[in-house]
């Protein structure tokens, strides 16, 4: 995203982390190191943190919200790409009780694109002065004819406002015109002066009186210091229709104040009234972040690719549109993977390999296949023997007459590794291969070195703790009725897993050639059985029994066990979402946990790289 953006826009980002009381003082120690090496950076006119304690004390919670403001894109991507920011990311997982809620803008000046005559250089950032004289130099004399109309019309506005006190719906809007023309009349330092105290206002207007009734007349309350930032940044920033259009006016950010020890470097023209934001929602999953910082291409596969085979079915495009990218670039469509094939319980599962030594193993989950991982292996197959099955009635595996339960993958996962007689065995895990896994590696410790996951499902879920209140909608939907039910309806019939959930939860739109991938196991009704069960065997709300009862039991085994763990996460995320996150930080013991930003739930199409280095590095420091 970065990329897209001219060199010289303009960048600033805020982000809220809630931090642990116990831990305040080891956050402060590298916040503080972070503000030093950042505000030594060139172009940082603003980076300082503001603490906030909750109404009910410490104990209660503690956020921190940082400010930065950069002079232009490539000096954002010196702080993106540094090592120092590198390291806070990594220290402050265990000192924070959520995932960081990150937003991203840009466009804070004037973009003049092109300004005939003016002298001015096309792509200039520029500040637009007043002046009496106007354009064309035709002002004098509509100055003075200006001179002799005003009291006249002031006059007659005097009476109209009068005359609007009486009706106080139009007396408010009246009012609120009134502001907004004064505002756009005021020079750049007071305009700053004037949106400044009028967004304190209003915030502390909300705080004040919120208690007693709906703020602006609606049921959300006022929460904090995230929406106050928020509702400052958006009057300050009213989203342009499109990006880079010129804006009327700049003003300063000193108006932020957010934080200690600001810096006297402060730039005097900052974010634009009709600057364009980049904290766009995705569609049913949260709060658009910031994009996640640019990262090298991966190691080659060694093996010779493959095309997806075609389709006697013509390729349906996605009922509904993906999400805005949140992306790492250079992220490959190919599957460049031998197949293999091994006999497990009367059926051939396939797999793919690469590497040698220890087993590293790769769980996929619903509705995906091998292929998911295939921009991971590249950078941990120079540690180990990488395998990644797909499972029964998933990917290039048979697809035998069974009811494909729980139980059935579970049966399947562990004949599968007895079959290739693996040992000593590195886990991967991610969605329903996750509980696959830890199953299997809680009932058979002895083969199990370590285990990675992320969107995991990691203890069973109550009703309202399980994932997104859109993405639970959806899953109530799924699990409704049985064989032509609504259900059955949504998977089977409309191939809803394939065609709308799976690109909108991918953090990105993904190619046609990505989506053939993603739809050659499951081209007819018959097939997408498999993925029908697979929503109806989560275990939710004490449903079903017996998935419930072993997730459970593996849980409680997981939060005991001596193996070493490695949590990745992401925010929004689906299945780790904050609380789980929490609660995984607080509960499973030996465990490591790595935020590695913007990211939905299929992570291995946002964020591959990022997760292949983070289990690389993790990986050559387990004890051996």
């Amino acid at each position: 995203m970065l990329d897209s953006l001219p060199a010289q826009v303009p960048i600033a980002a805020t982000v809220l982390f809630k931090v642990n009381p116990q831990k305040e003082g080891i956050f402060l120690q590298n916040a503080n190191a972070l503000t030093e090496a950042t505000r030594r950076l060139p172009g940082c006119n603003v980076f300082a943190f503001h603490k906030a304690v909750k109404a009910g004390g410490p104990s209660e919670g503690i956020e921190y919200l940082i400010y930065e403001d950069w002079q232009t894109r490539d000096l954002f991507r010196t702080q993106w790409d540094s090592q120092h920011l590198q390291r806070f990311q990594h220290s402050v997982g265990d000192l924070i009780v959520a995932p960081p809620d990150l937003r991203f803008y840009y466009g804070w000046r004037e973009y003049r694109t092109d300004i005939p005559g003016q002298g001015q250089e096309r792509g200039r950032y520029t500040d637009r002065q007043n002046s009496s004289s106007g354009y064309g130099g035709h002002g004098g004399g509509n100055s003075y004819a200006s001179m002799l109309s005003f009291p006249y019309a002031m006059s007659l506005f005097g009476l109209q406002q009068v005359a609007n006190i009486f009706n106080p719906d139009k007396a408010a809007q009246s009012f609120e015109n009134l502001a907004r023309a004064t505002e756009g009349e005021l020079s750049v330092p007071l305009r700053a002066a004037f949106q400044l105290g009028d967004a304190v206002q209003k915030a502390a207007y909300n705080m004040t009186f919120g208690a007693f009734g709906n703020r602006n007349n609606s049921s959300e309350p006022f929460r904090g210091w995230s929406n106050m930032a928020a509702d400052m940044m958006q009057r300050t920033t009213a989203a342009a229709a499109q990006p880079f259009t010129p804006a009327p006016q700049d003003f300063s950010t000193q108006q932020q104040s957010y934080g200690r020890n600001e810096p006297s470097t402060a730039r005097q023209n900052a974010p634009s009234a009709a600057a364009q934001t980049q904290a766009q929602p995705a569609s049913g999953w949260g709060p658009m972040p910031w994009p996640a910082p640019t990262m090298p291409d991966p190691p080659q596969a060694a093996a010779p690719a493959q095309a997806p085979p075609s389709s006697s079915q013509p390729a349906s495009a996605p009922a509904s549109a993906p999400s805005p990218s949140m992306a790492e670039p250079n992220i490959s469509p190919d599957y460049p993977y031998a197949p293999h094939y091994v006999d497990v319980l009367g059926s051939r599962m396939h797999y793919i390999e690469q590497g040698s030594g220890s087993t590293i193993l790769l769980l996929h989950g619903n509705p995906s296949w091998s292929y998911i991982w295939r921009n991971i292996i590249p950078y941990l197959s120079p540690l180990g023997r990488c395998i990644a099955p797909d499972l029964i009635g998933f990917g290039r595996s048979d697809k035998p007459q069974i009811e494909y339960l729980w139980r059935d993958h579970a049966r399947y996962v562990k004949a599968f590794i007895e079959a290739l007689d693996l040992r000593d065995i590195t886990l991967v895990l991610h969605d329903q291969g996750s509980g696959l896994g830890f199953h299997y590696a809680m009932h058979h410790q002895e083969n199990i070195n370590a285990i990675a996951f992320f969107e995991a499902i990691v203890r069973p879920y109550p009703w309202d703790k399980f994932s997104t209140p859109e993405f639970r909608e959806i899953f109530r939907k799924f699990r409704t009725g049985g064989v032509g039910g609504e259900g059955w309806q949504m998977i089977v019939e409309q191939n809803m897993f394939i065609e709308q959930l799976l690109p909108q939860a991918a953090g990105r739109q993904l190619s046609e050639k990505e989506m053939n991938y993603y739809r050659e196991p499951f081209r007819t009704r018959e097939s997408r059985f498999p993925i029908w069960q697979f929503p109806r065997q989560t275990p939710i709300g004490g449903e079903p029994r017996d998935v419930w009862e072993a997730v459970s039991e593996y849980s409680e085994r997981l939060q005991r066990s001596e193996i070493p763990k490695l949590m990745l996460y992401a925010t929004p995320g689906a299945l780790l979402t904050q609380e789980h996150v929490t609660w995984c930080q607080q509960n499973i013991n030996n465990l490591q946990s790595v935020f590695i930003g913007p990211g939905l739930h299929f992570l291995q199409e946002s964020s591959p790289h990022r997760i292949g280095r983070e289990i690389a590095a993790w990986y050559r420091n387990l004890p051996r």
